[in-house]
């Protein structure tokens, strides 16, 4: 629920990590089938990170040089070059078709790199398209009913997914001849196979804050529109929003920044990952019960029931679930006008009966399975600036070879929007819970706290919420990474992928520079 970040929340690569270049400005603001638990406890064999396919393919050579910022990126009230992809993701062998637009009409090429750690490089280079010939493109259509804008361009480079290509998240740059570019991001998925962890990147919920174009005009999102004049209105938002358009202005969508860098730091661990998309998860292409974990690692807001019941169900069989942000599993939302349509998001953002009909589409709280009965917190505000999180259960395995004692704090931890366990709305069923922070913070001067909680399901499964959308800057970003937060998310990972870790219980140390 954060406004968007300038050009599509840029970041400039610094080594593994990405460094903010600006702040975002503070935001306006079927039936979930149960919280049932499942039988037994699963017993994972332990395993040794380091030679899973997504470790051997960081053992590749990384792209020396490779940045998102600092190249010279197009507008969307000029279009230089703007596109979108067929689908938010895809599977080795197949065809992801690109649909572009440049203005004036000339010659554009697509070079595709993988997010990883690469030594530091943050990225490798797959393949690069050869030169087409560019139109500009029509401009797009506005849904009278929804406000949807989406385009209907013609396809233009077609990319056939490599066999040999790992699972992972992608980026296409497009550029023009005439030095323009911009980006398009996607997903390969992975084969079909059991273990590991699934990675989730948020698609439906960067598409909820796109507000391509940004042109004053005609562009809209989830949260804002136009009335006709160059002011933003959210009285004049959509109730549907369409991937079928490109991401507004240099392509990167809103905080994926934060995935990128929580990948490219994943990804130096060694652990065995594979990634899907919440297009992905909505539709069954992936099944997250087949995983010992599913991690969320950034802002995801946006969730269908269907979306819900795979999680709820892989949790009860044992799956364990990693959410990293806040903010989770917000709103509800539906595909299309049958629920089947998944390059159309709708969310009507009404919690409130009209004429006696119940609305598709409210808070998922509002529906009476709030997220609190899932994640074990849930959001309770926008942060002013940055607050530290406050050390609580110090001696929790979480915590281990952190150095920490409770009432410790690491700064600027809390940072965005916070979760909260949240007294009188109940909570999942749980054998053991604890809660790992309760930090103090303030909006528009009035006192709130924050909450980093860990519970663990009666099926064995672990539930992690980090409560902060400053948890994955902690790990990622060189102005507040933290070995605290470092190490206390790998001990998480380690204990729910079932793995040996390489390290001792060596406590990690602060920089004395930054304590």
């Amino acid at each position: 629920m954060i406004g968007a970040v300038g050009a599509a929340g840029a970041a400039a690569l610094v080594g593994v990590g990405w460094r903010l270049e600006g702040r975002p400005a503070a935001p306006t603001d079927p039936h979930y089938p149960g919280d049932l638990v499942g039988a037994g406890t699963p017993g994972p064999a332990q395993r040794t990170p380091g030679r899973f396919p997504v470790a051997l393919e960081n053992s590749q050579p990384g792209t020396a040089g490779f940045r998102l910022t600092g190249h010279r990126f197009g507008t969307d009230r000029s279009g230089e070059i703007s596109g979108y992809a067929s689908a938010t993701s895809i599977a080795p062998g197949e065809e992801l078709v690109f649909r572009v637009s440049v203005a004036p009409a000339q010659q554009y090429r697509g070079t595709v790199f993988r997010i990883g750690h690469y030594g530091g490089a943050g990225a490798r280079m797959m393949t690069q398209g050869p030169w087409l010939d560019g139109t500009t493109q029509p401009a797009p259509t506005v849904s009278a009913e929804t406000g949807a804008v989406s385009c209907a361009w013609s396809p233009g480079w077609r990319l056939r997914i490599g066999p040999d290509w790992v699972s992972g998240q992608y980026l296409a740059l497009l550029s023009t001849a005439s030095g323009h570019h911009h980006w398009v991001p996607f997903v390969v998925r992975g084969p079909a196979r059991t273990g590991g962890a699934l990675v989730v990147i948020p698609t439906s919920t960067y598409q909820a804050y796109n507000q391509w174009p940004l042109d004053g005009r005609t562009g809209a999102s989830l949260y804002y529109g136009h009335a006709g004049t160059s002011r933003r209105s959210t009285a004049h938002r959509s109730r549907a929003v369409s991937h079928d358009r490109p991401y507004a202005e240099s392509g990167l969508p809103h905080l994926a920044a934060d995935d990128i860098g929580f990948v490219q730091w994943a990804e130096a661990q060694g652990h065995d990952l594979t990634y899907a998309t919440s297009e992905d998860l909505h539709a069954g292409r992936i099944d997250p019960g087949r995983h010992q974990a599913v991690i969320f690692p950034g802002h995801d807001e946006y969730w269908s029931a269907r979306m819900r019941t795979a999680v709820v169900t892989a949790r009860n069989g044992g799956t364990s679930l990693v959410f990293l942000g806040a903010n989770n599993c917000y709103w509800r939302i539906r595909y299309g006008v049958d629920d089947h349509d998944e390059r159309l998001v709708r969310c009507d953002k009404v919690d409130k009966p009209h004429n006696g009909v119940v609305p598709a589409t409210p808070k998922w709280r509002k529906t009476g399975s709030p997220e609190q009965h899932l994640i074990g917190s849930q959001y309770v505000s926008v942060v002013d600036g940055r607050a530290p999180l406050v050390v609580r259960a110090s001696g929790h395995w979480f915590w281990a070879g952190t150095g920490v004692r409770d009432g410790d704090s690491i700064p600027d931890v809390v940072w965005g929007e916070a979760d909260q366990r949240m007294p009188g709305v109940g909570g999942p069923r749980a054998v053991e819970q604890v809660q790992l922070a309760d930090s103090p913070f303030h909006r528009k001067g009035t006192a709130q706290r924050q909450h980093t909680q860990l519970y663990r399901a009666r099926s064995g499964a672990w539930v992690f919420a980090a409560g902060s959308l400053g948890w994955t800057r902690a790990l990622h970003d060189p102005a507040i990474a933290d070995p605290r937060v470092d190490r206390a998310t790998r001990n998480l990972l380690h204990r729910v992928l079932g793995e040996v870790p390489a390290e001792t219980d060596q406590p990690a140390v602060a920089s004395a520079a930054r304590r």
